[in-house]
């Protein structure tokens, strides 16, 4: 099991339960380190092919490119406009309160008022979680109960599914508060930390101008929006990206060149959106080409079949 991040009681009323935090979710990317390159100065011989028989004039050994040799960096401070690197300890934290004016927090200072890792996840309230815009979350937790708390756990677990209702609750972790949303899940509670109202830049959320959309073109888009919907499967989503990035790295450790990617062909400008809707719909009508030969197979089979007497 991954690493507990936290540790102490979710209190509702005069119930405690003793619990610990797991991280659900964390993103997977490939990790790349800054590293200097520095080029051989003159190329590598191969070494000498064996004896060839007499008469026979032996090939001359072939030069190869070698490979360059590669060390990781490390990354320094600089003051602005010079070259000289300073000192580790004369580089402090500090807030640009005017342009090109500075003052400097000390570390001490943060430390005073840095939140302990508290032990207590105090509910607050119950709410719908359809009230909750998902721009509000953050990170999600599994939340795994000590054994001494099991029985309430379940009991905080089995209220939650039969009032169909979400706990707020507040804590500290990791020298930060947080509000955060307790959910049941398919079979244990899971948390989200969530963003301050102040964090979410809701006044640049782009307002749309639905002013020119038709009644023909909604029903339309209605009707492709139906034709695809499905269950969520997350597991049917990868990224191909990531992906991509790993088969590149395996192919150079092995020594093989990088394989050509295919770019996908990007659709023409729409400029009639009726007409766009019409064929997207035409489209997802018709069957795959693998589908129409299935029919046709089966019956060659048949034919085949019955010629044999079969």
């Amino acid at each position: 099991m991954a690493s507990t991040v936290w540790r102490g009681f979710v209190t509702f009323g005069l119930i405690s339960v003793p619990v610990r935090l797991f991280r659900a979710a964390r993103a997977e990317r490939v990790s790349f380190r800054r590293l200097y390159r520095a080029e051989p100065s003159r190329a590598v011989h191969r070494a000498e092919p064996p004896d060839e028989p007499e008469g026979e004039e032996a090939p001359a050994p072939r030069p190869i490119a070698p490979e360059p040799i590669l060390t990781p960096v490390q990354q320094v401070s600089v003051r602005k406009g010079t070259d000289a690197v300073l000192p580790q300890q004369s580089v402090v934290k500090g807030y640009e309160y005017e342009k090109d004016r500075f003052v400097a927090v000390e570390p001490e200072e943060l430390k005073s008022i840095a939140p302990k890792t508290a032990t207590e996840m105090e509910i607050q309230e119950f709410v719908q979680l359809a009230e909750i815009d998902p721009v509000y979350f953050e990170t999600s937790y599994y939340v795994v109960p000590e054994e001494a708390g099991q029985k309430a756990y379940g009991l905080l677990y089995r209220s939650l599914q039969t009032s169909g209702l979400v706990a707020l609750a507040q804590f500290a972790m990791h020298s930060r508060e947080h509000v955060v949303v307790l959910r049941p899940g398919r079979t244990g509670i899971i948390a989200h930390t969530m963003f301050y109202s102040t964090e979410v830049r809701a006044d640049e959320e782009y307002r749309a101008d639905t002013s020119g959309v038709t009644q023909k073109e909604l029903d339309l888009a209605q009707m492709l929006i139906h034709s695809l919907a499905a269950p969520f499967e997350p597991a049917k989503y990868r990224d191909m990206y990531r992906e991509q990035v790993e088969s590149i790295i395996a192919r150079k450790v092995a020594g093989q060149p990088a394989a050509p990617v295919e770019k996908p062909i990007r659709a023409s400008t729409v400029v009639d959106i009726t007409d766009a809707l019409q064929k997207s719909l035409a489209a997802l009508k018709k069957p795959a080409a693998s589908e129409r030969q299935k029919p046709k197979a089966a019956k060659a089979a048949t034919a085949k079949k019955m010629s044999r007497g079969g």
